[in-house]
């Protein structure tokens, strides 16, 4: 355990997030304290206090630390994708968000608790409405199915973050982060297939289910 005289005041702050992930990890994020995380730093709970005036304030910086690795695992594998090709960058997005929860459940957990994600130090990390505006050009250019980018964007994260919550639940058994990423590219898989463009794209997608009851009637 480090000593109090370890830190100076500028890298406290650090330290202190880092012990949170280490307490988060072992005690999910709704059971660590900041007492613990205080004995884990090696200072005084006293000293937490003087960065973050409660847990939630301490939970939002976790958040937008795990929304940083996230970000990073990302960029790493969408090196892998071609820079022209929106539907695998899409996808490369939601795989790399499953295999993260199922490496991190704990980590993933703290990301999406309510009043947490998407607020206080989390919302400079968010990152939907880059994404948001990504698939609108995509749509735009006829690269991805003619449907509403808000529409897209609801099915995509309630797939991706449905498939995630399942694994870190264990609703599908023992799932390791190899056989996470496996399930994760089937799934956006089937989604992609939605996503390609048809001869007969429609604004409504339920206009668009009645084109094809039409098809398969005749």
């Amino acid at each position: 355990m480090p000593s109090k005289a370890t830190y100076h005041h500028g890298n406290l702050k650090p330290a202190l997030i880092a012990a949170a992930l280490k307490e988060i990890s072992r005690e999910g994020p709704e059971g660590f304290s900041l007492r613990g995380v205080a004995r884990r730093a090696g200072v005084s709970a006293p000293a937490v206090y003087r960065h973050f005036a409660d847990k939630d304030a301490l939970l939002a910086a976790v958040a937008a630390e795990c929304q940083d690795r996230l970000g990073a695992e990302i960029a790493e594998r969408m090196k892998k994708v071609a820079p022209n090709d929106p539907l695998e960058q899409f996808r490369a997005i939601g795989i790399s968000i499953v295999t993260f929860a199922a490496a991190n459940p704990e980590h993933y957990r703290a990301m999406s608790l309510p009043g947490v994600y998407g607020t206080g130090e989390a919302s400079k990390h968010h990152d939907h409405v880059e994404q948001r505006a990504g698939v609108a050009a995509a749509i735009e250019r006829g690269e991805i199915s003619k449907l509403p980018a808000d529409d897209v964007m609801l099915a995509a994260t309630a797939l991706v973050n449905g498939l995630a919550h399942l694994i870190i639940e264990g609703q599908l058994g023992d799932v390791s982060p190899e056989r996470a990423e496996k399930l994760a590219i089937a799934a956006t898989g089937v989604l992609g297939v939605g996503l390609i463009p048809r001869d007969e794209d429609v604004d409504d997608p339920q206009r668009g289910l009645a084109v094809k009851g039409r098809k398969k009637a005749r």
